[in-house]
Parts: C-alpha cells; structure tokens; sequence
C-alpha cells in the first residue's frame, strides 16, 4: 500500500507507514475495498447451475440444483453480515460523539472450560455507561463517580533498553492522554473506573509502529503461571508412564512372543487312524533336516519348523507285563548340518496315557447274579482281535470278528458264589480285568433246571425240564400247565409248561421236598413279550388316548395297556437301562412321556423313534411306559 505522505510502498498489514509513521488508509470490509470500480464491473458473473432431466417419452425438465441455492444463500449471508458489521460501526461512532457509548469500552467474556484452567473475568467488561442526562435527573446513586478517560503508552520491551529507539521493532506503543475530571465524562453507576481500559480494537488509530533492524535482545522475561508450571508436570508424568509401560510390558511382551514363535518345540495331542497320537513341531531354518534317533526318523523344515506325527501305541507295543496307566517319552532331535555332521538339539519329554482295554457286560446287567441254572450264558463285547482269557484259560478263540462279542456259557455249582475272572488284552491298550460273580444257593436236594432253557419268549408258554434227587417230592408255585412227573420216582427228572401271565418279566419257581433234608427252591426269570404283530394290535396313540392315561394310570397299568407313540428323544437320563424323556407331540400341544428301554435297540438322542411300549407307573409328573420294540425313523 502506498503512503499518502512520503509515497513510499508499504505491506497493507501496517497501520502506519514502516518510513514516516502516517496513518495507512485502511483496506477491509468495513470500509470498503481499495479495487478498483472498473475491475469489479468486468469480473465475471457467477452463472447457475442448471440440469436437464429427459424422461423416456422426450420430455425436458429444467431444474436448479438445491446445492446452488444454498450457496447462494450462504454468500447473501456473509453480505449481510459484513453490511450489519459496518453498519452497527457506524452507530457506534455516531453514538460516540454524542457521549452515548464510547467506543473505549467494550464487553470481554472469559472460556470457563474448568476450575483449574478457568480464570476471573474482568469486571469492567460488565460495566455500562451511564447517560449525562441522567445525572441533571437524578436517577443516579449519589456517590457515583465520573469515569475518567485516559490514553497511555504501553510497551512491550525494557524502556531503558529500548529508551534509544522508541520505534524499534515490535514497540508498539500507545500515547498516554490523562485529562482531569470534567463534567462531560461517562458516569459508571456506583464504580469509578480507574484503569480505563481501551481494547486494541476500539482505537487503531492510537498506536505506533515502527521498525529496528537490530534488537539488542533484552526482552522482559515473560511470567510463568501456576497452571502452565502443572500443565508441563502432568504431561511429563504422562509421558514418563507411558515409556515405562512400553518398556516394562509391551518389549517384553513381544520379545516372548517372537522367542515361542521361534524357537520353542510344541506338543499337541491329536488322533491318527483313530488312535491315540502327538504331533511334535520342532523350529528351525528352511531347508534344514531334522531327525530324531528313538524314531529313526527324518523331517525337512518347512514353514518354520518340522513336524513330527507320532502314534502313542509305538512306545509300549513290545510290553508284555503290566502297564501303569501313563508312560514317560523322551525324544532325541538330532539337525543334520551341510557337512553331514548331527549337531545335537534339546531332548523333548511329555507323557502318554495309556487307555484299557475295552469290555462291555452285556449278560448279566450287572457283575453280580443270582441264578438257578447250572448252566449260564455270559456275553460281553470286546474289540476285534483281542486276547480273551477267563479264570485262566484261552477263549480269543470266541470272539466274534464282526463285532467282538464273546459268548461263554458259565457252570454255576450250587456252592453260593461262583466267580469268573475275565482278562482282556486289546491293540494298542493295556490289559483290563472284570470279574462276574454268579450266586447260586446251596443244595441239600440237588435241584438243576435244563441248560436250554430260555430266557426270553415270545410265546404264552415254554416247557421247562428239570431234575432232581430221585422220589423228591416236586411242587411248581408259579402258573403252569402239564406237570409230567412220571420219572421223578426213577430217575428224579420231570417237565411242565410254564404260563406267562404278564408282559415283561415273569419269575418261574419250583421246590424240592425230601424227607430230612432241608427244602431246595429254585427260581428262573423268563422275559415275555409277544410278537410285534400280536403286541402292535392292542396299541392305542399315546397322542390322542394321554388324558385317558393320566386320568386312569392304575387301571391301564393294571391290564398292561399298550401305547404307540412317535416322536424324538429329546434326552438321555440313564443308561442302564436306558431311560430317556420323548416328545410325541408338536409345539402348540407337546404330549412329553419318560420311556424306559427293554427292547434289542440303542436309542441316540435327537433321533426320531416310533416305540410301542405299555404302562408301568409314573415319573416326575410323566407317564411312564417300558418299551419293548423300537422302530427307527426309516423304519416307519
């Protein structure tokens, strides 16, 4: 910008001349702009934006973007505002020459962000002028006093440093004025203002500017606050526990991280041809092989490490006496250098379990029996291929290959406790034992059942043979038909034919009288259940006839009512015998039942079943019902 005084150029930011100190015309929105008219009339127009929209049929539609109206308004907007600014500047300086408002005050507010960092705000920023005309009115307090006016110069560096060059650079000063009392003075109400503060907007016009190529450098040391002095503290406090932390924990951390990844040898469990076996990774460089001697065997390294898969079976295969249920392994990892030399690695220890070997009791339900015969069929299932000894003699010859179940008839003698120790030695486990007791009670009157007979039926009737001590006397106490004791005089042997006279479990009893010796009493269990086709006749839908069960539980358990019912084992209770709750119903109106099993098939939770089953009690608020026969869901 040029002075108007000595006609040199100066930065339009100066407010004076930088050579002569004149007073540079301003150049800002609120008095105008120093481009010239000419300029302002050639610049271009800002041209609307508008869009054609065509429709399939041709149609034109002209339309004016919304984001250009709003532009628009927006710069209509700052226009106004910058006319408002000029124009409540005008009413300022015309009030202030008539004593209304001076332009020396104005109204300063303070952040209030928080009472640590807040500060006071200053109380003349509150104060009001009061009118003159007041005063001659008397609506004034009475001891209110005449503000008085003051102009000052304020300096930013040492005067005595600076004394030589007052207009050095960046001393920029303002003239003090300090006038008397006069009667024109602004009255404050009830406060004489004895700063007479003038903010740096209010009047430019009072400053000076000047320009001192070469400081001396003695500025005043600038006051360092309480709350600076606690800012600096905190963020030093920070910033020590976070390098702390990341010392402490995080290099640490990672640090480990890389060393396990890196080097340490890991051992997993898993399964292999469905045997028990652990995978060993150990780390090392690609390319590099390594072996391990007790394996006699090799790995190239590849990804990082080498790997390893190694059956748990092969450390005690060779072991022919007893095995303790863990072993102890200790391998011996060997890295093959360039040169062809085994540079020795860190042995690797873990230990394996040792499973046993499988038996599963079929026949009797449980390890210890009573009987009556003397012969006993004892069926349990065991592993293809196992090594089967009972009390001490050989039976792998029994067992079966298309499933492993091993049938032994045992001789039960009438001496109380018979026991029969079972020794089973499967691949890959070690040896398991179980012992099945049969109690058959002492006889002073030798009474022995046939060793044929069954026991299970599926006829109303099966004939029983049986001997005895020659002219016994014979008695059958359950029902039966056909006493043949013909022989019984000759040879003590005699027949009948028991009757069933209830589904289920029937118990046939037989007694021996003999003149001075003690009665024998022999007791046999025949499970009866007719054929499905006899016994699905008398079937009722345990959907519809439910509320006839609930209602009648005693009578239909009484007549053995059977029920048909369809539907899905939602859970398993027991497994011997298997009891499981069944949903019969849907959703809207379940029908849930408790069955026990007693038929030939395994049930799997979640599976649908069709059961026919009959009524035998009742079960934490269900019905409950033994099934006899049970059809899968592809069996319908």
């Amino acid at each position: 910008m040029k002075c108007p005084n000595c006609g040199k150029w100066n930065r339009s930011s100066l407010p004076h001349c930088f050579y002569c100190g004149e007073p540079l015309p301003t150049d800002d929105p609120y008095f105008g702009s120093q481009q010239p008219a000419w300029q302002t009339e050639l610049r271009d127009k800002d041209k609307a934006s508008a869009y054609l929209r065509v429709d399939e049929d041709g149609n034109i539609d002209s339309t004016q973007d919304p984001r250009d109206a709003l532009a628009a308004e927006m710069v209509e907007l700052k226009v106004r505002k910058l006319q408002g600014e000029i124009k409540q500047r005008h009413l300022r300086a015309a009030a202030a020459q008539r004593g209304l408002a001076p332009s020396g005050r104005t109204v300063r507010t303070t952040s209030n962000r928080g009472t640590f960092f807040s500060a006071y705000d200053d109380p003349n920023a509150t104060l009001r002028p009061v009118d003159p005309a007041l005063i001659e009115e008397g609506e004034v307090e009475r001891d209110a006093r005449i503000v008085y006016t003051q102009k000052y110069r304020s300096r930013d560096a040492d005067p005595v440093n600076r004394g030589n060059n007052p207009y050095g650079y960046g001393a920029t000063q303002r003239i003090h004025t300090l006038a008397e009392s006069a009667e024109d003075q602004p009255v404050y109400d009830g406060y004489h203002d004895t700063s007479a503060y003038i903010p740096f907007s209010s009047a430019q016009d009072e400053y000076e500017h000047s320009l001192r190529m070469h400081a001396t450098g003695n500025w005043a040391p600038r006051r360092i606050g309480r709350r600076r002095v606690m800012r600096a503290l905190l963020i030093a406090a920070s910033l020590m526990v976070t390098g702390w932390l990341v010392w402490a924990v995080v290099i640490p951390t990672i640090r480990a991280g890389q060393v396990q990844e890196v080097e340490e040898v890991t051992i997993t469990p898993t399964i292999r041809d469905d045997l028990a076996a652990h995978t060993i990774t150990i780390p090392g460089k690609e390319g590099q092989r390594i072996t391990i001697r007790e394996l006699r065997k090799s790995a190239i390294v590849t990804g990082g490490v080498a790997t390893f898969d190694i059956p748990d079976h092969i450390w005690y295969d060779d072991f022919e006496d007893y095995l303790q249920e863990t072993m102890a392994v200790t391998l011996t990892p060997y890295l093959m250098t360039e040169t062809g030399k085994q540079q020795p690695l860190e042995p690797i220890h873990y230990e394996i379990d040792i499973p046993l070997s499988p038996i599963d009791l079929q026949t009797p339900d449980n390890p210890y029996k009573v009987v009556s015969t003397a012969m006993y069929n004892i069926v349990f299932y065991v592993r293809e291929g196992s090594q089967v000894t009972i009390n001490g003699e050989d039976y792998s010859d029994l067992v079966n290959t298309e499933g492993g179940t091993v049938s032994y008839n045992a001789t039960v003698q009438p001496i109380g406790e018979n026991y029969f120790d079972i020794v089973v030695r499967s691949q890959y486990c070690r040896e398991n034992t179980a012992r099945v007791t049969l109690y058959r009670e002492k006889q002073e009157i030798p009474l022995d059942l046939a060793s044929d007979i069954a026991s299970r039926s599926t006829e109303k009737t099966i004939t029983i043979r049986a001997t005895t001590l020659p002219g016994a006397i014979v008695k059958v106490l359950s029902p039966y038909t056909d006493l043949n004791i013909t022989n019984t005089e000759s040879d003590g042997s005699f027949s009948f034919k028991a009757v069933f006279d209830h589904i289920g479990n029937n118990t046939i009893t037989i007694t021996a009288d003999y003149p001075g010796k003690k009665t024998t009493k022999v007791e046999h269990v025949v499970y009866y259940v007719p054929s499905i086709d006899e016994y699905s006749r008398k079937a009722w839908d345990i959907v519809t006839e439910y509320t006839d069960l609930m209602n009648n539980l005693d009578l239909r358990k009484k007549k053995t009512q059977i029920y048909v019912c369809k539907g899905v084992i939602t859970s398993i209770e027991t497994t011997k015998p298997q009891r499981a709750y069944m949903q019969c119903g849907t959703e809207e109106n379940p029908v849930v039942i408790y069955v026990e099993n007693s038929s030939r098939t395994t049930w799997v939770e979640g599976e649908s079943y069709r059961l026919y089953a009959d009524a035998f009690g009742m079960y934490n608020s269900k019905p409950w019902l033994v099934v006899r026969y049970t059809y899968r869901k592809d069996e319908y």
